[in-house]
């Protein structure tokens, strides 16, 4: 899924085929940091990947439709970042070059092995266009497969490691975490294996070792990529639609939050550091949210369902 850190190389990408098939959306416009999902086809030369020549990648082939439910679905995972989920080329040309990546998604990748994903970890910053691969034959051609391990390759490029798994003794039982250490959770790590689980960012021990903690939004937010978090929500052309009236706080008390929703919603709460404080689901009317020692702090609310998500401040 990663491979370690190489020299930079010259790199240079043409796109091949036509394009009128890709609708062009961006999850959040406002941002600079951008993530280019490529579903065109490309042909790859100059970069660390070309050890065997020149590679040829095929257009992934999927419908619009297709195409925008993938991206509806990873841009989920970001929205409480500043930053762009785009499949318009031209959005990533204007980009700056050390706060983009571009993500190749195309069926086979037998160039590099039988791997559902692989990308370089950091290159977000790197500023000479390394992209991140999605091979969809090995993900059965699955879309929400296909949009789970995009997301994962995402995190790689902005410089996340694995979420692993260890034993009392710090011994490594399993490199990639599918959330099998909780066996009455539906819950998985992006990071870990994000197939056949509700997966997330989530804090824990990395791969690099048994005492090395790993919070992902807060990797994601701060240096070196610089992007941190939304201001505020911002509908989009792919309507992940936030209106501020989904989910308003009423109330506050010393450890708790009162929260009246228009519908059902699953939630989780942020401190501005990007640590989770708590998640689960928001019913349609009142709810009470448990937030802890959290006096005098800013805290990041998101939630996100069938009918819209969104994210905003809240100041205790």
């Amino acid at each position: 899924m990663k491979i370690p850190i190489l020299q930079i190389m010259l790199f240079v990408i043409t796109v091949s085929g036509i394009k009128a098939q890709t609708p062009l959306l961006n999850s959040y416009p406002p941002a600079a940091a951008t993530v280019y999902l490529d579903f065109d086809g490309a042909t790859v030369e100059g970069t660390l990947w070309n050890e065997q020549g020149k590679i040829i990648a095929e257009s992934a082939g999927f419908s619009p439709a297709t195409i925008a439910y993938i991206h509806k679905k990873i841009a989920e995972h970001f929205i409480l970042f500043n930053l762009n989920i785009t499949t318009d080329p031209a959005v990533y040309e204007r980009a700056p070059i050390h706060q983009r990546t571009r993500i190749i998604i195309t069926p086979k990748g037998s160039w590099y092995g039988p791997a559902p994903g692989v990308s370089a970890v950091g290159s977000f910053v790197w500023g000479d266009d390394t992209p991140a691969w999605v091979f969809t034959d090995h993900l059965s051609n699955n879309p929400l497969f296909i949009a789970a391990a995009a997301t994962h390759q995402i995190g790689h490029t902005l410089g996340l490691q694995h979420q692993s798994l260890y034993d009392s003794y710090g011994i490594m039982i399993s490199e990639l975490s599918g959330g099998e250490n909780n066996i009455f959770s539906n819950e998985a790590p992006l990071m870990g294996i994000p197939f056949y689980k509700t997966a997330d960012w989530s804090n824990g021990t990395s791969s690099t070792g048994a005492r090395d903690f790993q919070s992902d939004t807060a990797l994601i937010a701060g240096e070196p990529n610089e992007i941190g978090y939304r201001r505020k929500s911002v509908s989009s052309e792919t309507h992940i639609s936030s209106p501020d009236a989904a989910v308003k706080v009423q109330t506050q008390l010393s450890g708790s939050i009162d929260l009246n929703s228009t519908g059902d919603y699953n939630y989780r709460l942020f401190d501005i550091s990007g640590r989770l404080l708590t998640q689960g689901n928001l019913k349609k009317g009142w709810n009470q949210i448990q937030a802890g020692s959290t006096a005098n702090a800013v805290l990041v609310l998101q939630w996100y369902g069938e009918t819209g998500s969104g994210s905003q401040k809240i100041l205790r």
